[in-house]
């Protein structure tokens, strides 16, 4: 069975017929959309967004065929999917040898990850390289922002060439020795330095015996936990930590709603925002959604008031669900938009 194959079960699991097929693809590739962020953190799924942003629409729905095929998910009327008895009894099964990837959090890291591996790879074959008085290489990244950034890097750092790539080196022994979760390996084969070419993704996968969508993510998991590492502990590692301080926040927001969260702050209204930054109500709310679920101090009471917060947690108590439409049917004086901002709160 195909790892991703697995993370997609375990993630229709989660969802428990409440969603749609296309709802786990969304969250694979990382939409950013207002729904997709919203099924990220009702059923806590933010470890895996934007995790697997190369799968194809194609690729993913013959993964949902041959789940349904196998009898593990059953797809109902309105396009639902849940998993069935046999299909949690298959995952009861894998569970004992699953890698348990507690590093990886997609929602929080992918985007600072991307940039962080391309400033890591250039890092090391420009230290390497620099180590052997050597000039004439191909860049691994033609990115001329990384390429700004690394310059910027080296003149910061005031090391000696062969100090810069000795540091390095311990920084990166130090740190991969510090997690007995992944091996080392799974990160190293992939970088180039003045003697070596790094592997590929299907290469690596290859020599390590592993299956590729599993090499993947077990590559995305070891990445993750770098960052984090070198993030809270600064000091022990200060050139990763420089490749990562301005690139991780530890709130992620997108840009439009950081600029409506400002707004909120300063004392506007809902209604000003919606008529200062002419746009769509249903957008602002949407922001104001992505507020709640993301700051832990961001504050609901502006729109919703305690009584009506307690009769939609009250609601979706009885109903035993996260559909916003059945809340609504049972409290038809209360809005979407309260409804879900009283589950995006309570998702924390």
């Amino acid at each position: 069975m195909p790892f991703l194959q697995v993370i997609i079960l375990i993630m229709i699991n989660q969802i428990n017929g409440q969603r749609t097929a296309s709802s786990v693809f969304h969250l694979l590739k990382g939409k950013k959309s207002s729904q997709t962020i919203q099924d990220a953190r009702l059923y806590h799924l933010e470890k895996w967004f934007q995790t697997v942003p190369f799968l194809e629409r194609k690729s993913f729905d013959q993964l949902i065929v041959e789940l349904a095929e196998q009898r593990l998910i059953r797809v109902d009327e309105k396009l639902h999917v849940q998993v069935t008895a046999f299909g949690k009894e298959k995952l009861e099964g894998l569970s004992g040898v699953l890698p348990p990837l507690e590093f990886l959090h997609g929602w929080k890291l992918q985007d600072c990850a991307s940039a962080f591996w391309k400033r890591l790879s250039l890092a090391v074959q420009v230290a390497s390289h620099l180590a052997y008085r050597d000039s004439a290489y191909l860049p691994v990244t033609r990115d001329e922002q990384i390429q700004r950034w690394l310059k910027l890097f080296l003149a910061r750092t005031r090391l000696p060439k062969d100090e810069l790539a000795a540091r390095l080196h311990q920084e990166l022994v130090v740190l991969l020795k510090s997690q007995p979760v992944e091996d080392p390996l799974i990160l190293v084969l992939r970088l180039t330095g003045k003697k070596r070419t790094g592997k590929t993704t299907v290469q690596a996968s290859a020599l390590l015996g592993v299956e590729s969508t599993e090499y993947w993510f077990r590559f995305l998991h070891l990445l993750h936990f770098t960052i984090q590492h070198s993030i809270q502990h600064a000091a022990d590692f200060p050139l990763l930590f420089a490749m990562a301080e301005d690139i991780y926040e530890p709130v992620v927001l997108t840009q439009s709603t950081r600029k409506t969260g400002g707004m909120l702050k300063k004392g506007f209204t809902l209604e000003e925002i919606v008529a200062n930054r002419r746009l769509k109500r249903s957008t602002v709310e949407d922001h104001i959604v992505e507020l709640t679920f993301h700051s832990p101090d961001f504050s609901i009471r502006p729109f919703v008031s305690e009584e009506t917060e307690e009769r939609v947690l009250q609601a979706a108590a009885v109903l035993s669900n996260k559909k916003i439409k059945p809340i609504k049917d049972q409290l038809p004086d209360v809005s979407y938009f309260q409804i879900r901002l009283v589950l995006a709160k309570y998702s924390k």
